[in-house]
């Protein structure tokens, strides 16, 4: 008789975790990116290893246009030592991430300093553009 209650709360507790798992993981909850009308994220050390490439696509050019307008922060924050790497500016280039107007379908750019070699593939960095703030693997 108790076997079969411990095997009726189990089989109770199995569901209520169940509907809490599928909660959270709901696909009707967007993440961060799919709010800002972009995906594909994804971030890599380049020049080597100077520089920081972030890449990413705009599907929504609506939602996606505060990304991309010149007076938009951008900058990344590496995980472990908490310091913040800005978007490097050029006299001829200007601000190395792409700016304008959006369009859907494109993929867009930004650069980030890395000095010293300070983040390594396989670190944990926070990305920051506008109101867009994701935690990235740098690749």
């Amino acid at each position: 008789m108790i076997g079969r209650h411990k095997r009726s709360f189990a089989v109770l507790v199995g569901a209520a975790a169940a509907v809490l798992v599928a909660r959270c993981t709901s696909p009707a909850t967007p993440t961060a990116s799919e709010r800002c009308g972009i995906d594909e994220l994804h971030i890599r050390r380049t020049a080597e290893g100077h520089l920081l490439d972030l890449r990413y696509r705009v599907v929504d050019s609506e939602r996606a246009t505060s990304l991309l307008a010149k007076k938009t922060t951008a900058y990344v924050v590496d995980d472990k030592s908490g310091r913040r790497l800005s978007v490097p500016t050029t006299p001829k280039a200007g601000s190395l991430r792409t700016t304008g107007v959006p369009r859907a379908g494109r993929s867009y750019f930004a650069l980030f300093t890395n000095p010293g070699g300070l983040v390594r593939r396989g670190d944990q960095v926070s990305v920051v553009l506008g109101d867009l703030t994701t935690r990235l693997t740098v690749e």
